[in-house]
């Protein structure tokens, strides 16, 4: 089994030891588990300790990128910042900084990964969820249906957003093989860690656009995206037992940062603006993407077959 490195982007989360802990605890193959961890938290706050270094598990295979909360610059940044620690592990998995896991998740990753049957094949969605009992601190997976990634609409900036459509029930009626997919879930992001390399992380993007533009960059790659076809990861979406401080309300500056973004991704989506490392690939055209994912970015029209989560040739309406 190859080894996997696992990307955490953490701001003043409470829930990221435990994360961690978790993983470790459900893994078949612990020992072949490394981490890479942005950690952003308030160094002298007390009240903040449970979002510190110390509340992290002790795992020789773990990296940490500490910065003060006041430092950082959204989440797109700490990516980033998390990619830098990659050290040649074969496999990535990105995750967010609030999830649980399936008992030997790390082999029904790779074992979804190896029935896509393409070298350079990228799963992820939106997961289901799971929640914490306050008081007893009791979690409970949500376990009904494995959802899909689908088209949802363009918003009043223009950025395309997306949503995760409950599909296939668990355990009977999962499909036996990876489902094609067009757009990614930040949150939930495995494949080869040549991605890392092939499409690295703009640091220079805030929030909004980071699942899109990073989608098309990929696909243009040479990538190919698939919902996953087994449940493996679960991500906390109601924040009960343990909430945690957003970047943006921490920070007054959050909305130049943001306008910045949406800048950035309409000149990469729209115009195919030349961004260097953090731009398109060349092995696919923008045009094709389009089509194959069923969007028009400059005309914010979507198909019928990608509001549904079906994805290849068509026209946009």
């Amino acid at each position: 089994m190859e080894r996997i490195f696992i990307q955490i982007a953490s701001y003043r989360d409470p829930q990221c030891g435990p994360t961690i802990a978790n993983l470790l605890a459900r893994a078949r193959h612990p020992e072949r588990l490394s981490f890479g961890v942005c950690l952003q938290w308030r160094r002298n706050d007390p009240a903040d300790a449970a979002c510190g270094p110390l509340s992290l598990p002790d795992w020789q295979q773990q990296r940490i990128d500490q910065h003060d909360a006041s430092d950082s610059q959204g989440v797109c940044w700490a990516r980033s910042r998390c990619q830098q620690l990659w050290n040649g592990e074969a496999f990535t998995l990105q995750i967010d900084s609030h999830m649980r896991a399936e008992p030997d998740w790390d082999i029904t990753l790779l074992a979804s990964w190896q029935r896509a049957g393409h070298p350079r094949a990228v799963l992820s969605c939106y997961p289901n969820g799971f929640s914490i009992e306050p008081g007893t601190g009791t979690e409970q997976l949500d376990r009904g249906l494995l959802p899909i990634l689908a088209a949802k609409e363009f918003d009043e900036h223009g950025i395309l957003r997306l949503q995760g459509i409950s599909t296939f029930p668990i355990p009977d009626g999962l499909p036996s093989a990876p489902p094609t997919g067009a757009f990614l879930s930040a949150g939930m992001l495995f494949g080869p860690s040549s991605l890392i390399e092939a499409a690295p992380y703009d640091p220079e993007l805030y929030f909004y656009g980071e699942e899109t533009t990073l989608a098309a960059r990929l696909w243009t790659s040479g990538y190919e995206l698939f919902n996953p076809d087994q449940p493996a990861l679960y991500h906390l979406y109601k924040r009960s037992g343990g909430s945690h401080t957003t970047h943006w309300a921490d920070h007054a500056s959050w909305s130049k940062l943001n306008q910045r973004s949406l800048q950035r991704t309409k000149a990469l989506l729209n115009d195919g603006a030349n961004l260097g490392r953090y731009g398109l690939g060349r092995e696919r055209s923008l045009a094709a993407y389009q089509q194959w994912a069923g969007v028009n970015f400059q005309a914010r029209t979507i198909t019928p077959q990608a509001l549904s989560g079906r994805f290849g040739a068509g026209e946009t309406s």
